[in-house]
């Protein structure tokens, strides 16, 4: 007997652990020349945006900030291979930078320093290899143009809700991916030079607006519906994000 409980001791305590995790791999062109300033300023809001998220679900946080040498297109099928997403896991492709749209394709192409890269196709590897995550959100703030003078939206928020952040990013059946762009096919996106680009801006705040603690059931539904709204608003009907959700019946574990 004494030999059968040593026996599963020893089995118990070399059972890895795991806590669930929020991946984020993100992507941002902080040396594009005259944009330093704004570039800089997505991928530092960016950064503390997701981190605080993770604290909320109470998961893990793997940050997998990019730039400089590493904002490469290379890298981007580097990081994705080297991810090890468990089930229940979120996984983050967000991209700041110079993008176009070559006509074939309602999403955009985005600008490496290597080679460009579309984002349906950075989906399609990113997909490959999270088929155990409970979401993917892949976030394309991208085509930017310097403005000044723009209406900025600046809003006040509750406390963060724990619960609705957990409702919003694990809180429902199955499996979830939300693809996002800055812009639709033929759109320029825009950016201020001391805050970052106006996408991004107007993501956190509606993420902050249905996640804070005088919401209920916050949905990627309503979140993208206030994006587009605060960013044509912000933009003089310049500027309308996209958004598509694909909901799967349940999670692959790998």
């Amino acid at each position: 007997m004494k030999t059968i409980f040593i026996f599963l001791s020893i089995f118990v305590l070399s059972l890895p652990g795991y806590s669930q995790t929020l991946h984020a791999l993100l992507f941002v062109n902080e040396k594009e020349q005259g944009r330093e300033t704004d570039r800089k300023a997505d991928m530092d809001n960016m950064k503390v945006f997701f981190r605080e998220i993770a604290a909320q679900l109470g998961y893990s946080y793997n940050l997998r900030d990019n730039s400089d040498t590493q904002f490469t297109a290379a890298e981007v099928n580097q990081e994705i291979a080297g991810l090890n997403v468990q089930k229940n896991d979120v996984v983050v492709f967000y991209y700041s930078g110079h993008g176009y749209n070559e006509g074939s394709d309602q999403w955009p192409t985005l600008n490496f320093k290597d080679k460009n890269y579309w984002l349906s196709d950075i989906l399609k590897q990113l997909n490959g290899r999270t088929r155990s995550a409970k979401l993917v959100l892949c976030v394309a703030d991208c085509c930017n143009k310097g403005m000044s003078n723009a209406a900025l939206p600046a809003e006040s928020f509750n406390p963060i809700s724990s619960a609705n952040m957990k409702a919003l990013f694990t809180g429902f059946q199955g499996r979830k991916t939300v693809l996002m762009s800055a812009s639709k096919q033929g759109q320029f996106s825009w950016s201020d030079l001391q805050r970052g680009a106006l996408f991004g801006i107007c993501l956190r705040n509606a993420v902050y607006k249905y996640t804070d603690n005088s919401s209920d059931a916050p949905t990627w539904e309503a979140i993208g519906e206030r994006v587009k709204e605060t960013t044509l608003r912000s933009s003089g009907n310049k500027q309308e994000p996209q958004l598509k959700i694909i909901q799967a019946a349940s999670a692959i574990d790998e």
